[in-house]
């Protein structure tokens, strides 16, 4: 009875280990089920040099807003009072908006900027209670390492690392998800940044929410096998489980 336990524990655990998903593929491997944990906001991104904001003003009479609307530099001066025009930040932080002149906008959030142009149009007295939109046009992430490295334009402002995963085509065998880079510029200095996203402290990192420009690194977890390698790794995973089902086939044809 003793002998036939062993078998017993013993294909099962040959099945286990056959049928296991990886730890390393694993997420998030210190949170519990049902606790509550503090959900930290995304940042509200700031206005660099070279960004590319899309600004729309509007008002009741469409005619006031026209002017505001004029694409500064086109041939014909044509202007229209619902589109939205596009402006590249210069390197001294500011844009060149109609009838208001030059506008620094550098570490203003959209809102901000979005108050800022409507509060000028009403002190100068052209627009009584104007609306202004604002939008950041080039909101790109660079990933690269061993997922399927893309360059990502980006809608959402309020992107983080696991949208940024399950974009790429989620995580490879080899990657290493205890040490996810992250670099960020910030006036003209790069700094990198080490992300776990096996712990929830990723939730915490400053990298988590993405800003434009970064760039995501995932890090290939030791040596990459060879396409043979995989191969004999495939066939081994395949046999294990073929010779635990012949052995539990086996016990309950002889122990039945």
């Amino acid at each position: 009875m003793k002998k036939k336990c062993k078998i017993m524990c013993l294909a099962l655990a040959v099945l286990a280990a056959s049928c296991t998903t990886p730890k390393h593929l694993s997420y998030l491997l210190d949170m519990d089920v049902d606790v509550p944990y503090g959900a930290p906001q995304p940042p509200e991104l700031r206005i660099s040099p070279e960004d590319v904001l899309g600004i729309r003003v509007l008002s009741e009479d469409v005619q006031l807003a026209a002017p505001f609307n004029t694409a500064i530099g086109t041939p014909d001066g044509s202007a229209s009072a619902t589109a939205t025009v596009s402006y590249l930040v210069d390197r001294n932080g500011c844009i060149e908006f109609p009838v208001l002149g030059l506008l620094r906008v550098e570490g203003c959030t959209l809102k901000e900027t979005e108050a800022m142009i409507a509060a000028r149009i009403r002190e100068q007295g052209f627009i009584k209670d104007p609306v202004v939109h604002a939008t950041l046009d080039n909101f790109r992430i660079t990933v690269i390492g061993s997922v399927n490295n893309s360059v990502m334009t980006v809608s959402d402002p309020s992107i983080n690392l696991f949208q940024v995963v399950a974009r790429s085509g989620g995580s490879r065998e080899n990657v290493n998800l205890k040490d996810v880079m992250v670099v960020r510029t910030t006036d003209k200095v790069q700094q990198a940044y080490s992300v776990n996203l096996q712990s929830r402290d990723c939730f915490n990192s400053p990298v988590f929410y993405l800003k434009q420009n970064d760039m995501v690194y995932f890090k290939p977890k030791g040596s990459k096998l060879s396409s043979d390698g995989q191969m004999v790794m495939s066939f081994v995973g395949t046999g294990l489980t073929v010779v635990s089902i012949v052995c539990n086939f086996i016990i309950w044809t002889v122990y039945r």
